[in-house]
């Protein structure tokens, strides 16, 4: 089984060199897709949510791809999230000011994926979330999962039996790999909280989400802040799809 899954690993490189010979240009960014919402929760406090999505340039086949998720994820926070928050908010006792805001960073814009990770900071809260298209696979308001990337499942599959098993096949597999990561840099560049357990992962690590691209189109998978250590840092542990599929 692994002899035959490190030949998928060799022949996903191939792919990625032939792909490559007719290379694609990286994506032009228009305008943000910006905005800043203020809500009045009583005389003396607000509830302010301000967002920056990344906006491609509409002459790219991409375009609508990248453009029309976060032109969803704008229109839901704007349309639902904001006003269900800011009336939560304004049931508090005493309601003070809250302040939401995103923003993003591009981490991959190459041949063949865009990978953006969203920052949303509360207070001393943040959250990150990564988005990743594919360039090749032109299905608009959607982004690419952790078990579509390695090639586990096909684009398009819909029995969810399939599904399911694939997902959690890719998810234990990489959490493994991502707590011997975390266990060899205990004491280095990490303080690891003393219980720390490899099954703690499954509670709040979801590898079929959680990760962005990084410029050599591999996966860097994060944790959220506060997840595996007490720092208010996302941990993050970049592993190969090559190492991948090399370890199925």
């Amino acid at each position: 089984m692994k002899r035959r899954l490190t030949l998928a690993a060799a022949v996903w490189c191939l792919c990625c060199l032939l792909l490559g010979s007719a290379a694609a240009e990286p994506l032009g960014l228009a305008e943000d897709l910006a905005d800043e919402v203020r809500v009045a929760l009583n005389d003396h406090a607000d509830y302010v949510y301000s967002f920056r999505y990344p906006r491609v340039d509409a002459a790219d086949p991409s375009a609508e791809l990248i453009n029309s998720f976060f032109q969803y994820k704008a229109d839901d926070a704007v349309g639902f999230e904001i006003p269900m928050n800011a009336d939560y908010y304004r049931g508090q006792d005493p309601a003070e000011d809250v302040t939401v805001s995103l923003d993003y960073q591009v981490t991959c814009n190459g041949e063949n994926f865009f990978s953006v990770l969203v920052t949303m900071r509360q207070g001393s809260l943040t959250t990150c979330t990564g988005y990743t298209f594919s360039r090749k696979d032109l299905k608009p308001g959607l982004s690419v999962a952790l078990p579509y990337l390695l090639g586990l499942l096909e684009s398009g599959e819909t029995d969810t039996w399939l599904q399911d098993r694939q997902t959690a096949k890719a998810d234990a597999l990489v959490r493994e790999l991502v707590w011997d990561s975390l266990e060899e840099r205990n004491g280095k560049d990490l303080q690891l909280y003393e219980d720390l357990e490899e099954e703690t992962l499954e509670y709040g690590f979801f590898p079929e989400e959680d990760f962005y691209l990084d410029e050599t189109e591999n996966p860097v998978f994060y944790l959220q802040p506060g997840m595996v250590e007490d720092s208010d840092r996302m941990i993050t542990v970049p592993v190969s799809i090559e190492e991948i599929l090399d370890e199925m």
